[in-house]
């Protein structure tokens, strides 16, 4: 009886081909490699493909040679004496493959179907299992520690719970974050029956923020997926990657497979520019009379910063901090011109040429206008996709930013004698350090009227901050609110900024931050963090931070409602932008100070110590037990009362709904 399950080109496997001739030498037919694909991934059985070959043509001995060719090919690997022979469960050979490439954690939640993936992790405690309640905060961990540590983040999460996992991996995604994403599946005998845990596509709802995904099917391929998975997530530009395995290929006992060295799969694509375009941009910021640059995250993701300070101080130029989830350039440093999104840097407007380095091109898809028309523009990027899709573009570097940015400094310095540079730089930089310390000092009066103000001020909380945490600390902000990194010293050697996330999902930085100590448990970590953000799914990470000791600081800056949410919400009401309607403009869903959340109650409650501070006063002591509490090994939160910032701020009205008033039983 023929099988009816359609093969790839929608024929019955066991119907019989319009056409049984097959001419020698002609190329396969699209149906017959939708057979070989189908095969391969383990879709149907070595009975069912030697089944459609016969019914395209094929001679049942030559299906047989074709079906078992196909077989030992698919079997082979690499020359083993590149690598180690291995033996075991489907589990044990992921986990071996996973040791290879030198992966020393997983971020990861419980199922059922990792029973094997469990198994094998008991033998190798090599291998460390980071359990956290929350999928969402077990992938939150996994982007923060590779944002830290620039090593791919391994990622074991329930099939079934993948979902719980999208937030923070589209945040991943956007920060182009690297990270291996594996979950278990039911059986693959179960496909396609809408049972238990299934769906028809588990793969797709991921197709739009990962860079590939897979179903591991045939279990003598786990060794190659597995460092495919790794090499696609990790090959700049990064980014998630999805593999998903079924229980009974995690389970399939006896398997023999070599795994090999990650490094024999790496791509270096940190590439020089082309010469003559490099050149030519070298020439026009040298004879620029107002260059400007605008830095992104791959700049710090090429360990480039101190490159691109040495490239503004050579020629003066203003920079700008783009689109990034990094600080890519010392806030503190007088070329600084602020940042390039949600409004536009000083200087912007006398710029003559425009380089782009490292970052997507700035406009109003994130709410800032474009480079001034009359201006050059330079893009430089590694994400080479990214150049020209939108602006024009003057000159494309596309190539690793180390490498431009000290191609450029080596070109214009061979264009030009020092005393030419000198002579174009130094007066910029007079003027650059004058207008900073003017700067400074208004930055300064304008925060003396609140300075000692309860709730506290944004202004003495962020230099509470900057005078009482490490001088390399890092600080993972999930703020909304820039102000704090204008009092806060972060330089290469100082303090390192990472947030907030390019993907702006909320509910993602003291997972971040939890990441981030994991991959520098030396370094000071505080995660600064909105308290409507830290509702966002969050408190399940305290747990984990109980669980392993995980040494952080965590400062919520409690205000009582979402500030920046409430503000862009009001600038684009229609009541608020008319004169006439403007009063009749309320704050319907920012206040959260009803009920009032006990955040130090919370806290404590999943074993982190915690305390609530609400004068300025306060801060120094708070801190400081902060140390020493981390210094013991544990986690500690702080709830700051912080001023209400904006329109509606200090306003406590919103719609009065109560469900029990409006009972008739009182039950």
């Amino acid at each position: 009886m023929a099988s009816e399950r359609p093969g790839s080109d929608g024929v019955p496997l066991g119907a019989k081909a319009s056409s049984p001739s097959r001419r020698a030498g002609r190329p396969p037919s699209q149906s017959t490699q939708g057979h070989f694909k189908s095969f391969l991934d383990g879709a149907i059985s070595r009975r069912q493909f030697g089944k459609a070959l016969a019914a395209i043509g094929f001679s049942a001995a030559a299906a047989e040679s074709l079906t078992r060719m196909i077989s030992e090919a698919d079997a082979q690997t690499l020359p083993p004496e590149r690598g180690s022979s291995v033996e075991g469960t489907g589990a044990e050979i992921l986990v071996e493959a996973l040791l290879a490439a030198g992966v020393q954690y997983l971020f990861a939640t419980t199922a059922t179907g990792m029973t094997a993936i469990f198994d094998a992790l008991a033998s190798r405690p090599e291998l460390k299992f980071l359990l956290t309640l929350q999928e969402g905060q077990a992938t939150a961990m996994a982007h923060g520690y590779e944002l830290a540590s620039g090593r791919t983040a391994v990622l074991l999460v329930p099939g079934v719970a993948v979902p719980s996992a999208m937030n923070n991996l589209y945040n991943a995604w956007k920060d182009r974050s690297a990270i291996v994403a594996i979950s278990d599946s039911a059986q693959t005998t179960f496909g396609g029956r809408n049972q238990f845990q299934q769906m028809d596509d588990w793969l797709e709802p991921l197709q739009q923020f990962t860079k590939w995904r897979w179903q591991i099917n045939r279990p003598e391929r786990l060794s190659e997926f597995t460092r495919r998975a790794i090499k696609m997530a990790g090959t700049p530009p990064g980014g998630p990657v999805h593999l998903r395995i079924p229980i009974n290929v995690l389970g399939e006992p006896k398997l023999k497979q070599t795994v090999y060295p990650q490094q024999l799969f790496r791509v270096d694509v940190n590439l020089p520019p082309k010469p003559e375009l490099l050149e030519s941009a070298a020439r026009a910021l040298l004879e620029s009379n107002a260059p400007f640059i605008n830095v992104g995250h791959e700049v710090t993701r090429s360990d480039a910063v101190d490159d691109v300070v040495r490239l503004a101080e050579t020629l003066g130029a203003r920079v700008s901090q783009g689109y990034s989830v990094y600080g890519d350039f010392p806030f503190k440093h007088p070329l600084w011109a602020g940042f390039y999104g949600l409004g536009a840097p000083k200087h912007l407007g006398q710029s003559d040429v425009f380089l782009n380095l490292g970052t997507e091109m700035p406009g109003p898809g994130i709410l800032a206008p474009s480079p001034p028309g009359k201006a050059t523009v330079i893009h430089a990027r590694m994400e080479y996709e990214d150049i020209g899709n939108f602006q024009p573009t003057d000159i494309a570097l596309a190539g690793g930013i180390r490498e431009i940015t000290t191609a450029l400094i080596d070109a214009i310095e061979g264009m030009a004698t020092r005393e030419r540079l000198a002579k174009l730089s130094e007066p910029r930089m007079d003027a650059a350090r004058e207008e900073f310390a003017k700067r400074l000092e208004e930055q300064r009066k304008t925060a003396e009227e609140d300075w000692n103000a309860a709730p506290i001020s944004w202004a003495r909380m962020a230099w509470e901050l900057d005078r009482h945490l490490a001088d390399d600390a890092i600080i993972v902000s999930e703020l909304d609110n820039r102000l704090p990194y204008h009092w806060m010293d972060f330089a290469p050697g100082r303090k390192r900024l990472i947030g907030q996330t390019t993907g702006f999902a909320l509910g993602w930085g003291v997972g971040a931050a939890l990441g981030v100590k994991v991959a520098q448990p030396d370094r000071q970590v505080v995660c600064l963090v909105g308290d409507g953000a830290f509702l966002f799914g969050q408190t399940e990470a305290l747990w984990a931070a109980a669980r392993h000791d995980i040494p952080i600081t965590i400062v919520v800056f409690n205000n009582e409602s979402y500030d920046g949410e409430r503000e862009r919400i009001y600038w684009f009401s229609p009541l608020a932008r008319n004169r006439e309607t403007r009063d009749q403009w309320k704050d319907i869903s920012c206040y959260l100070g009803d009920p009032l959340v006990n955040f130090a109650a919370v806290s404590r409650a999943f074993g982190v110590e915690a305390e609530t501070v609400l004068e300025p006063a306060g801060m120094e002591a708070a801190l400081e037990r902060a140390q020493l509490v981390n210094r013991d090994g544990g986690a500690y939160l702080i709830d700051a009362r912080i001023m209400q910032q904006g329109h509606g701020a200090n306003s406590t009205w919103h719609p009065d709904i109560s469900i029990a008033r409006n009972r008739k039983r009182l039950i």
